[in-house]
This record gives C-alpha cells, structure tokens and sequence, in this order.
C-alpha cells in the first residue's frame, strides 16, 4: 500500500522512487488476491495511462502487461501513435480496436449533432468542429455548474450557453465512449484472465471526472491517491516518453482539439492541484490567494466548485 504520508501535504512527489516501488508492490499484491498474472491498460496517449503502463509492466513484466488503444473517428491523430510508442517504450505488447462503428450504432455521433444543429443550425460536421467548455466564472450555490458549447468555423470559436437539457444529452452520448472503451479492455482481460488496471488520478476521483461503469472501472488504481502533478514526477522516473510528458492533457472525446482546462479543471495543472490540496486541507482563501496570485474571490468560487463536485463523486463511489 503507498504511504499517504509521502503525498499528502505537496504538490510534487519528494521520494519518487519510493512511491514507484510501492506502487509497483499494490499491482503485485493485486494481481496475487485475484490470481491474475497479467495486465492490460486502455491507452489514451496520455501521461495517467502511460505512467499506468510503466508500473504494471514492472510489477509483472512487460511481457504479461498488454496497452490497448481504442481511438474513434474524433481522436486526435496523434493519439494511436503516441499509445504504441509508449507501449514500445515499455516492451509491452501493443493491440488496436477502433470504436467508431460501435459508437455510431448506438447513436453517439447522431443524438449529439441533432443538439449542436439546433443550436447552431449552419454547423456542418465534415467542415466544422466542437467541443463542451467547462465555465469556472459562474454556477452558485448548488446549481449546476455552467457548461458552453464551443463551435469551431474556418479556425474561429463561437461559444453557446448550454442548457441543461442539451448539455445532458451531449454529455450521455459521449459517455458511451469511455463504456465501450471499458467494454472492449475487458472483453479483453476477461479472454486472457488479466487485471484491468484502473488510471484515474486523485482528483478524477475526488471530483467525478470519470465515467461510471467507463474509465472509473478497473481492479487496481496505482494513481487514486497523487495529483496529476505527481503523476508527471512519476511519469519522468519510470521513462515515459517525452512526447507524452510534453504534450498537455487533453479530453480527446469531441470533434474540436480541447483542453482538460477548458473542459473540466478551469485552470492549469499545477494551479488545478495546489489550489485543491489547499481546499481538501481547509487553508484559508485568502492565504491561498496570495501564494497563487489570485483574487481571493476566485479561490472560493474553485473551494465551493471542489465542495460540490467531492459530494457528487462520493454518491457516486458509495453507489459502486
């Protein structure tokens, strides 16, 4: 088990091959309880499921881990090469499935745009683009958060408030993406008696920024208790690739190239983790404030944003 000591009160990691050991350890010590000598990863080109990779391969071998990506027709390009690379980079064995045709027979692509041409009735999907925007500036209280619909034309974003009708449907079609990625990792597992090995991170966890029964599913999470900044300490120990550790965490789930900034934690990676281990510890707001360069108001607005997400994840974690 990691030592929560070592992560709890920093940003970054201060022992880092100490919490790589144990980690690797939790992976072993998993695979013994469900007598599995195996592992596969979903790989999204990212630095959580990278650095996921690089531990299981040590805790049992790169040659018992498999990485399996599992693009569809609005991944990046650079997503199914970035996968392998990592894959290669860790000498685990590498597999492929593309979704698209799983996705489009459920409806994902279709129920989304009949929202987007009612709002934007000139939107063409083989010309334009869009994506779902998180919007720090408002939600009070217990309402819902604030979410816009970012539309991409001739290299020009238009931005419109999403209702929240609308924003729901988007947002349950594009949850079937990361079901089926689940679906297809353990078909996988299941053929070949492996671990799934779970990548979300402590804050996906703590806020919900995962997909029930979808990326919030697996029998290990190496990852469930370091921030993403922790994970970067990590991913540069264990030999990530410096294409992945270089390039900036992205959604990857909508036809417009986004951010996780623009799409869920409103701010940078390292501002995004400081300002909710100073949340999670109760530090004063304007304290905080100052360390960050912020308006003490901003640091309420992300505390009462942080508050209102731990709860929902909660119900979320209790229902499992």
């Amino acid at each position: 088990m990691l030592d929560l000591e070592l992560v709890s009160h920093t940003v970054h990691l201060d022992d880092v091959e100490k919490v790589s050991d144990q980690l690797v350890e939790s992976i072993r010590e998993t695979a013994r309880r469900f007598r599995r000598g195996k592992a596969v990863v979903a790989l999204s080109g990212g630095i959580d499921s990278s650095v996921c990779l690089g531990l299981a391969s040590r805790a049992l071998g790169p040659h018992r881990v498999v990485g399996i990506s599992l693009p569809d027709q609005e991944s990046d390009q650079e997503t199914l090469g970035l996968a392998r690379e990592v894959a290669d980079a860790f000498g685990a064995r590498f597999e492929h499935r593309d979704i698209t045709g799983a996705l489009d027979a459920l409806g994902c692509y279709q129920d989304r745009l009949a929202v987007v041409q009612r709002i934007d009735p000139a939107f063409d999907p083989a010309v334009d683009a869009f994506s779902v925007e998180f919007d720090a500036a408002t939600g009070e209280g217990d309402r819902l958060q604030s979410f816009t619909l970012n539309i991409v034309r001739d290299g020009q974003s238009t931005h419109h408030r999403l209702g929240g009708r609308d924003f729901l449907t988007i947002m349950a079609a594009t949850n079937q993406k990361q079901r089926v990625r689940m679906m297809v990792t353990y078909r996988l597992a299941d053929e070949d008696n492996m671990l799934v090995v779970g990548t979300s991170n402590r804050l996906e966890l703590d806020q919900g920024f995962f997909v029930k029964h979808g990326d919030g599913c697996g029998e290990v999470f190496p990852l469930q208790h370091l921030l993403k900044s922790q994970v970067y300490d990590l991913a540069e120990h264990l030999g990530v690739p410096a294409s992945i550790r270089s390039r900036p965490p992205t959604t990857d789930t909508f036809s417009a190239p986004q951010s996780q900034e623009q799409y869920f934690y409103g701010t940078s990676v390292e501002t995004g983790d400081a300002l909710w281990l100073a949340w999670h510890e109760g530090r004063d707001a304007a304290a905080v404030a100052t360390q960050l360069a912020m308006t003490e108001a901003d640091v309420e607005k992300f505390y009462e944003t942080y508050g209102r997400r731990s709860k929902y994840a909660e119900y979320l974690t209790e229902v499992l």
